[in-house]
């Protein structure tokens, strides 16, 4: 399976979020009510480039223990991109604080 993925050019790729905005009672809500992994104010960290959802799958149950994630464990995530596929076709925009904003 993973010669079959890398053929076609996808790389499993293990993300970690941590979550930065804190609810008014001061609970960081880490995923929505449907499981989704809630993305607000996050910042993502890359773990690692695996060679099989499988070889992912244990490095997530390797990385939750360590400091840092330890206090996350739920906001690991695996995609699979596609190599040479261009995933910014329509630019970004950033919102800044009031006074902040960038020429």
């Amino acid at each position: 399976m993973a010669l079959e993925q890398h053929a076609k050019g996808v790389i499993p790729v293990l993300w970690h979020a941590r979550h930065l905005a804190v609810e008014e009672d001061g609970r960081i809500v880490h995923r929505d009510p449907d499981g989704t992994l809630r993305l607000d104010e996050e910042k993502w960290r890359i773990i690692g480039l695996c060679t099989t959802e499988v070889s992912a799958e244990a490095q997530r149950e390797a990385s939750k223990d360590l400091p840092g994630f330890r206090d996350e464990p739920d906001c690991f995530e695996i995609s699979s991109p596609t190599l040479d596929e261009d995933l910014w076709t329509e630019g970004f925009f950033t919102e800044f604080p009031d006074g902040m904003q960038r020429d």
